[in-house]
């Protein structure tokens, strides 16, 4: 019994070991799975991470050591014009020449600033394509040209990324924002732009100008040919009738019928006397035959006032329409005269002005770009992005255990 009874004893302890092994391998199974899931999720892992931290790695290399600095100098202008309400010319003597503020001159001078026929003006007298090719080796801000095929659009495009121009409508103040690869080239170019908007405006006004003082002065030769075609026709008249003046020889007519009634009264008083008197006097046939003679004479200086062509009468209405043309021209003449003179006055006094506020700056410290805040958003970004990765791997992971 005793030696049965250790047989049965040492069979039970193998029975057990073998019961812990079978066991061990059970329980050990699924910690190995799970290691091993583990193990190649780190493994795929590793590829995520240098693909994602890629784009911070260029931002860094681009900002610190390609990208090329921009400088930006900024000056403020204001446009500004003589005011157009005038009292009068007292109240002009005491407020002098009004200046104020002129919008519609800011709108143009700010569009200009802008526009192709600026950077035009600029490349050919300013240097802005020697400014352009300071652009290092940043493949981002190279000049067109340089390894593309190179058009107006494309270097128009360009020029924008330079030039930015802001207009405040309550103060009238417009800023310009000019950026340059070198301090100094800012500074000269922006100079530059703010005279050719000067010359661009002076431009404007002289033609206006010129075109007023040309209309006043078309004006003024229309009515000195209206006013020596009247003195012609005048002085044509007075030649073809052979008289200065109807109106005066009318007056010469009138003094000769007043002279000839005179002596007719006066020969009609005799004759009434001597008839009284002596009516058998030989006077009195005398008398009557010098008063028949007045009367003729009478009626012929009559006759010259009117009757016939060869009147006064029409030949002084002839003059008398010649004279009032003549008259009229020589005002319209005046007139025109008046308004050349006040359109000069006024072209001088109109002037257009582009005073600068604050002139262009040379700017000490590259503006652009924002290195440190690229690098910052750039990595911030990829390190959402390997978060949001991480976790979505973590989840398949989870999963996969699970199974």
């Amino acid at each position: 019994m005793t030696v049965h009874n250790k047989f049965d004893i040492r069979d039970q302890r193998i029975g057990l070991v073998r019961l812990a092994d079978g066991a061990g391998k059970a329980i050990a199974n699924p910690l190995r799975a799970s290691r091993e899931v583990m193990f190649r999720g780190r493994e795929r892992l590793k590829v995520p991470v240098l693909l994602l931290s890629l784009p911070t790695i260029i931002a860094v290399i681009y900002f610190l050591g390609i990208a090329v600095s921009r400088y930006e100098s900024v000056s403020t202008f204001v446009v500004r014009s003589p005011s157009a309400a005038q009292v009068s010319e007292i109240a002009n003597l005491v407020q002098g020449s009004g200046v104020v503020s002129s919008a519609d001159d800011a709108y143009i001078v700010n569009e200009y600033m802008a526009s192709r026929d600026a950077m035009h003006d600029l490349i050919a007298n300013s240097g802005l394509l020697e400014a352009f090719s300071h652009w290092g080796f940043d493949p981002l801000w190279t000049p067109p040209g340089t390894f593309w095929f190179k058009n107006d659009e494309r270097l128009y495009r360009y020029y924008q990324n330079f030039i930015s121009v802001e207009y405040n409508a309550t103060t009238g103040i417009s800023t310009l924002h000019l950026q340059a690869f070198k301090p100094d080239d800012a500074q000269k170019i922006a100079a530059a732009l703010l005279q050719k908007s000067e010359a661009l405006l002076n431009r404007l006004n002289q033609r206006a100008q010129n075109d007023a003082i040309a209309s006043a002065q078309k004006e003024v030769n229309l009515a000195k040919e209206n006013a020596l075609q009247a003195l012609h026709k005048v002085t044509d008249f007075r030649n073809r009738e052979a008289v200065i003046d109807p109106t005066l020889q009318s007056t010469v007519v009138l003094d000769t019928m007043a002279g000839l009634a005179v002596q007719v009264a006066e020969a009609n008083a005799q004759l009434a006397e001597l008839s009284k008197s002596s009516p058998q006097s030989p006077q009195i046939g005398s008398l009557r035959l010098r008063i028949s003679a007045l009367d003729e004479q009478i009626a012929k200086e009559r006759a010259q006032f009117g009757g016939n062509a060869s009147s006064l009468a029409p030949r002084i209405a002839e003059y008398e329409r010649l004279t009032l043309e003549r008259e009229f021209a020589a005002r319209a003449f005046l007139s025109a005269l008046n308004t050349l003179e006040s359109a000069k006055v006024d072209a001088q006094r109109r002037r257009t002005y582009l005073e600068q506020v604050a002139r262009p700056n040379l700017p000490d410290y590259a503006r652009y770009p924002f290195r440190l805040t690229w690098i910052l958003a750039i990595a911030a970004l990829n390190f959402a992005v390997y978060w949001l990765f991480r976790h979505v791997l973590r989840d398949t992971t989870s999963h996969a255990r699970l199974d």
